[in-house]
């Protein structure tokens, strides 16, 4: 097994003793690259990382997460078929796959801040959970009174300011509470470089096809997403 395989079944495959994550070490001994718990280097075997329903089904998740999870978990699913599959599978900055545990953490944080997971409200962006713009429009919606959002191309006056590239797009998100202006605003950009930079792992595919394609609203859905975080704290259960 080379180098690349073994960094591969890091994200596939757990320690066969504890289920602990894998990593790649550098075995001064055998002087090669050896694939091995992260836990503890002497055990030994490997296998597949289950995936939430195995998980579920095979009564892991109290293991994994702690205790009343698989319960809970096994509630949740009850209440819509579909709840499982729709959860977050992987970080949408790295393309890790989560594990178990990682996925019920963010489905218990996503209850505390009145989202729901399943619905994607959430994601794990670098290993640290985030509310997606969903999300956000959802607790906006949730609001006694609404914000009013008017997103808008940035102004000559403003690219330049801002240094923005001519072919690069910038908007700028505008709040209103009722009829009154708020003094905040929310700044998307998708570069030119960033729509046209191709995939490392698939060859002739571009890295990001939704902001290849859809550049436009990109950019404006991240204004919107940096206005709405700055209107809407966490906390905030309306």
């Amino acid at each position: 097994m080379n180098y690349d395989e073994m960094r591969a079944m890091e994200k596939t495959h757990c320690c066969a003793v504890c289920g602990g994550e894998l990593v790649t070490i550098w075995d001064d001994e055998g002087n090669c690259y050896r694939l091995c718990c992260g836990q503890d280097h002497t055990h030994n075997g490997f296998q597949q990382k289950l995936s939430p329903q195995k998980a579920l089904q095979r009564g892991k998740a109290d293991e994994v997460i702690g205790p009343g999870a698989q319960k809970d978990l096994e509630e949740r699913a009850k209440r819509s078929e579909s709840a499982l599959s729709l959860l977050p599978i992987a970080d949408v900055a790295t393309g890790q796959t989560l594990g178990i545990a990682e996925i019920g953490k963010l489905v218990l944080w996503a209850e505390e801040i009145g989202l729901t997971a399943h619905l994607g409200h959430v994601c794990l962006y670098h290993g640290k959970p985030y509310v997606t713009i969903d999300g956000y429009y959802y607790k906006n919606y949730k609001r006694k009174k609404p914000y009013r959002i008017g997103v808008r191309p940035m102004t000559d006056e403003e690219r330049l300011l801002w240094q923005i590239g001519d072919k690069d797009l910038a908007y700028i998100a505008e709040p209103w509470d009722g009829e009154t202006k708020l003094p905040t605003t929310g700044f998307g950009l998708v570069s030119a470089d960033e729509r046209e930079e191709k995939s490392s792992r698939a060859p002739g595919q571009f890295r990001a096809p939704v902001v290849h394609g859809h550049p436009q609203r990109m950019a404006e859905k991240r204004a919107e997403w940096q206005l709405l975080r700055k209107l809407i704290p966490l906390e905030l259960k309306e």
